[in-house]
């Protein structure tokens, strides 16, 4: 190739639900400080997932597809493995690193690590499902060492309603749950609840980390990349 040629900033390789409206917006949020870093995305269907896992299917296809981005990472970012356990994310981590060659995190797994190296152990939960969901998800937090304290839940079935919901709702409901119990922290647990916006003035005013599902992927994968700084322009 003649003349010169950029070196391609790294990247991380995005697995969306299909439904999602708030992980591309997040995303860039974070990146905005880093224009090192790219982000590619691809999405998978919502439905049609077994009930105690994942349709492998279409995950070995994205990732097929998103490897040809060279991602240095790949990132599920979707709250669904805790609701069926975290040991479905485990696996499915495994099945993409197998397919693509390279390394897989999800957005539940990224929670349960950043909970217990801080040592937030009593977490309030704002949560996009109903309350037999809510329950579900305290029993499966429960066998991370991680208490659900108190939770709300917004009884959304439609996973695209859950873009819907008003930063004030989500304001409102982080803020009861932390008047209600001692907590850790608060978690918004959907990575279609547009939460991220409001976590870092709503933790300062509560004096507890509030912390919002989307971002916590998108931070977790960060590490992945093995560049700190901006790409030169080399030579042809």
């Amino acid at each position: 190739m003649n003349g010169h040629h950029l070196e391609m900033p790294h990247a991380i390789g995005v697995i969306v639900p299909s439904s999602n409206r708030v992980v591309e917006r997040v995303t860039r949020a974070i990146l905005g400080e880093r224009p090192y870093i790219d982000a590619c995305f691809t999405r998978v269907p919502y439905a049609g997932h077994p009930p105690d896992g994942y349709d492998m299917t279409s995950f070995e296809q994205a990732a097929r597809l998103l490897a040809q981005a060279r991602p240095d990472v790949i990132l599920w970012n979707a709250t669904r493995g805790a609701l069926i356990g975290f040991e479905p994310d485990r696996r499915l981590c495994a099945a993409i690193e197998g397919e693509a060659g390279i390394p897989c995190t999800t957005t539940a797994l990224a929670t349960v690590d950043l909970l217990r190296r801080r040592s937030l152990r009593r977490i309030g939960l704002v949560a996009q499902g109903d309350d037999e969901d809510g329950r579900r998800l305290k029993q499966t937090f429960a066998q991370e060492g991680i208490e659900i304290v108190v939770g709300h839940n917004f009884g959304i079935e439609d996973n695209f309603e859950a873009a819907s919901v008003g930063p004030q709702e989500i304001e409102t409901q982080v803020g009861r749950l932390a008047a209600t119990a001692e907590l850790d922290a608060v978690l918004i647990w959907s990575t279609n609840l547009a939460g991220h916006g409001l976590t870092s003035g709503l933790g300062e005013r509560l004096g507890i980390p509030v912390l919002d599902s989307a971002a916590l992927g998108i931070l977790h994968a960060l590490p992945f990349v093995t560049t700190a700084r901006a790409p030169a322009m080399q030579p042809g």
